[in-house]
């Protein structure tokens, strides 16, 4: 059993664009690749290898072989 738990919510982070983003004039969001890109990519081994290269394409964030 674990001691500790850290929870970290990433709500309204971005990642993309919904398929309505034209109906509010947000075509090309995308926050998380937008970070990504300023600072010349992103370590984020955690949620690499949870899998979010397989999701959507982030600067130094490669897809897993095998998500877990």
């Amino acid at each position: 059993m674990l001691e500790r738990a850290v929870l970290i919510v990433m709500d309204s982070l971005g990642v993309g664009d919904a398929p309505d983003a034209a109906d509010y004039g947000d075509v090309g969001s995308d926050t998380l690749g937008h970070v990504a890109a300023a600072v010349g990519g992103l370590s984020l081994p955690n949620l690499q290898a949870a899998g979010l290269g397989n999701l959507h394409p982030v600067e130094g964030v490669p897809p897993a072989d095998r998500p877990t």
